[in-house]
This record gives C-alpha cells, structure tokens and sequence, in this order.
C-alpha cells in the first residue's frame, strides 16, 4: 500500500514538474507581436500606382470638323499620340517622337528623349491642320505676379509653347503665348457640341451650346438655361460626383454646384 502511495506521489511529482517546464518553455517561444509596415503599405498608394501602372483606356478627343479622334497611350517605353478615323478604319501616330524630342531639344536645350516627352495640354487647332502643346523646362523664370524676385517661391520653371503642323511635320515655337480659358471641368461636351451633360445634386442635367457659353465666361449667369434629366439620383448611387471625401457643410454646398457626370 505504502509502495502504491509512493508511486502516485512521484507521479504527481513528475507532471508538475514537467507542467512548469513546458511552461515555461511556452513563454520564452512566444512570437514575437507583428508590427504594421507602413512603409510597404506606402510602395500601393494612389501617386505610386500611378507610376507603375501605365495607360489601361482610351479617352478620345473628338475634332469638330471631321469624325475623327485622337488620343494619348502610355506604355512602359513612353507615351504615343495617335489620330483615328473610324469612317476609314485607320489608326496613325501624329509625329514621330523621335524627331519631335529632338527638335523640341534644340529649341529649349534641355536633353529630351522620345520616351520621355513631357508633352502637356495638346489642343488641336480649329483647321485641323496642327497641334500646339506645352513643354515645361529646367530654366528658372520669376513669376508673373511677385514683386520680390529674391523670394524663395518668385521663382518657377519656364514653359515653352509649340505649335506643330501636321502636314509639313515642322515644328516652330509660340513666343508670348497667351492660353485660352480654361473651359469648365464638369461639362462633358458631345462631339458636335449641341448638348453639354453635367450633373447636379445626384441628377443628370443638359444644357446646349449657347449656354454652355455663358456658363464658360460665367458660371454664375442667371440667364444659363439648363434642363434636368433624372430625379432619382441620391448620395452613393448618383449620376455624377457625389462629394466623396467632403465634410457634411461641403458637401452641402457644392451639391448645388454643376459637376461632372458619369
């Protein structure tokens, strides 16, 4: 009996001693808590992706005189610009980029290269005939409207404007150019121009081409006329843009703004 007690003891003995061990052996081996990489997390943000992700769509610029279009694309070896009739099925670059970073690099003697034309604000002109665009340089220029020139912000890199005959291929800088006002963001303009679309407070809206006029010198005219189109529209499952990202008083009064349509 005695020998039996015994036994059960050291037993008892043994498995508490190995509990403590296996204890404490869960403690030292504890992983250790996982902390947030904010830095990785910051390589997918929207201005990053956008560098890494290249052109995905088409966004035609329709002309007035023809039913023709252009369009920019972007791929990792630089950007094209290219016309497209669908009447005659044809597609076609508007210059060759090549030769097009090698004049602008004459006129502006910065180093351009064709896969890295820092083409900007390409217009077609009302002929059809040529193109003016924009190029921003290394050379500083002081800022039209600051008097202190020794200013650590009067200063600002200069841009040329080109104009650029589709017929010759030739090249010729604008000196002085003045840009046109810029047209309204919310408008998206039919091809022929007779119905402008816009949306406010969740609906759709229209307006025609004399009004979109006024409303391009001031969209403040109580004299634009503008008709509406849909009443069903309401926040997140509206016509247009909704505000996301507005404060609730923002939100509020830019509602009763135009803005674009989807």
């Amino acid at each position: 009996m005695k020998r039996h007690c015994l036994l059960i003891i050291a037993v008892l003995l043994c498995m508490n001693a190995y509990a403590q061990t296996k204890t404490f052996t869960l403690v030292e081996s504890a992983p250790e808590a996982i902390k947030a990489n904010y830095q990785l997390a910051s390589r997918f943000s929207p201005s990053k992706l956008r560098k890494l992700i290249y052109s995905t769509s088409v966004d035609p610029h329709w002309l007035k005189q023809t039913n023709r279009f252009w369009y920019q694309f972007e791929t990792p070896y630089g950007k094209e610009w290219y016309i497209v009739d669908p009447a005659l099925k044809t597609k076609r670059k508007l210059f060759d980029t090549d030769r097009m970073a090698a004049d602008i690099t004459l006129i502006v003697r910065d180093p351009f290269d064709a896969q890295h034309l820092p083409i900007e604000n390409l217009k077609f002109a009302k002929d059809e005939r040529s193109v003016t665009f924009e190029v921003r340089s290394t050379i500083d220029e002081v800022k039209p409207d600051r008097k202190d020139k020794k200013a650590a912000d009067s200063l600002q890199k200069k841009i040329f404007s080109f104009s650029y005959d589709l017929t010759t291929s030739t090249l010729k800088e604008i000196p002085n150019f003045q840009k046109p006002k810029a047209k309204p963001s919310w408008g998206s303009v039919a091809p022929d121009s007779s119905a402008i679309i816009f949306s406010r407070n969740y609906n759709l809206y229209w307006m025609d081409k004399d009004n979109y006029k006024k409303a391009v010198k001031n969209e403040e005219d109580s004299t634009i006329v503008e008709h509406q189109l849909t009443k069903d529209g309401v926040k997140f499952y509206s016509y247009g843009s909704d505000g996301d990202g507005e404060n609730n008083e923002d939100n509020i009064k830019n509602n009763k703004k135009r803005r674009g349509a989807f």
